[in-house]
């Protein structure tokens, strides 16, 4: 059986005294919940936002997420069979890479996914967001959901591009204005276009990746299955 390294110090070079603190305590948990749940998965996570990720850790209360330092969600799993310190978390350890956590529940895989599934959120893209829709403004009168955009909306209009002219007091296109076309890449411009337009295009979603049976160290389930 591999070897634990529950009791490891873990170096927490080049931080302060916090820092350390905040280090050792996330290596800790990780720890103690490996120690107390039958599954370890990976997650990615698509358009991040803080508010709904507190959405799911509030249904999976029953269950412990972690997002924190990579590496030190790395470190405190083990990241070969010598160094784990659950059977199989080495898989794991080797999968936290960019926006991804890790979930420890007693839940069966298949729940696991049926819920993430459908847990899906519409948001406003941000700056830097590949779009995989196109949007475009008609000429004429400039609408803001059923009503017309009131006059005062034109200067902005104008600095975020659009080209408009007043028409009976209502801001006016005077010709189709693309905002965004499906694989841009979007700058700040299009991403106040979109939110004035009420147009979200981005949809926070968790996507479990792997998941690793802690009894035995066996892959179970996730988008991932093949390590």
């Amino acid at each position: 059986m591999p070897r634990s390294k529950r009791n490891t110090t873990l170096s927490l070079t080049k931080v302060g005294p916090k820092g350390k603190e905040a280090k050792g305590q996330l290596l800790e948990s990780v720890r103690a919940a490996a120690d107390e749940f039958e599954f370890l998965w990976v997650f990615g996570v698509e358009h991040m936002r803080n508010n709904t990720l507190k959405e799911v850790r509030t249904a999976w209360k029953g269950s412990k997420i972690f997002m924190g330092r990579n590496a030190v969600m790395r470190k405190a799993l083990g990241a070969t069979v010598e160094d784990e310190c659950r059977l199989g978390v080495h898989k794991i350890a080797n999968k936290l890479e960019g926006d991804v956590g890790l979930l420890f529940s007693d839940e069966m895989p298949e729940v696991v996914i049926d819920w993430f599934n459908t847990f899906k959120k519409p948001d406003f893209a941000r700056s830097g967001n590949v779009v995989d829709e196109t949007f475009e403004l008609p000429a004429g009168p400039i609408m803001l959901g059923e009503d017309p955009a009131p006059h005062s909306l034109e200067p902005q209009f104008r600095k975020l591009g659009l080209v408009t002219s007043m028409v009976r007091g209502v801001p006016t296109l005077t010709a189709p204005h693309v905002v965004c076309n499906k694989g841009d890449t979007l700058n700040a411009n299009q991403v106040q276009l979109l939110k004035l337009f009420m147009k979200p295009l981005a949809t926070f979603q968790v996507i479990p990746q792997l998941c690793v049976r802690l009894s035995d160290g066996v892959v179970v389930g996730g988008t991932l299955m093949t390590v």
